[in-house]
């Protein structure tokens, strides 16, 4: 290899470690990303990880409970770009709700996603308590 190579290569790879992984479609994110801890079902565990079945359609039709979604930690640090994630949030609205998306459901935005996500959410278990109760959970 030619001399200073060495440090090109090492930039290469901490770029290429940084970037957000490889765009799969939604359904194979979901499998990737989320279904480890929520389940192939959107289920969760109880006690352990919360459901996103009766909560995530809910939850996307007020302002609060939208910026919930986006910046609970398994979203906010998913290695996915922004348009990945709305396009897998809008995917698990459609696919694994116990909740019938209303007519006028608002979609996920990339633009949106990205301005809520890399804001750290605190006190997550209190915030979902008081939008639970919001929605009459």
């Amino acid at each position: 290899m030619p001399a200073g190579s060495w440090p090109r290569l090492a930039l290469a790879t901490l770029v290429l470690a940084a970037a957000p992984a490889i765009a799969y479609q939604p359904a194979v994110n979901f499998q990737l990303q989320c279904m480890g801890c929520h389940h192939a079902d959107g289920a969760g565990e109880d006690g352990r990880v919360p459901s996103v079945r009766g909560t995530l359609v809910p939850f996307s039709s007020f302002p609060e409970g939208r910026d919930f979604v986006m910046r609970v930690p398994g979203v906010a640090q998913a290695p996915l770009a922004d348009a990945d994630v709305a396009a897998l949030l809008n995917w698990m609205a459609r696919n694994l709700s116990d909740v019938p998306l209303p007519a006028d459901f608002a979609d996920y935005t990339a633009s949106e996603v990205a301005a809520a996500r890399h804001r750290p959410l605190p006190a997550v278990r209190t915030l979902r308590q008081q939008l639970l109760a919001r929605i009459g959970r």
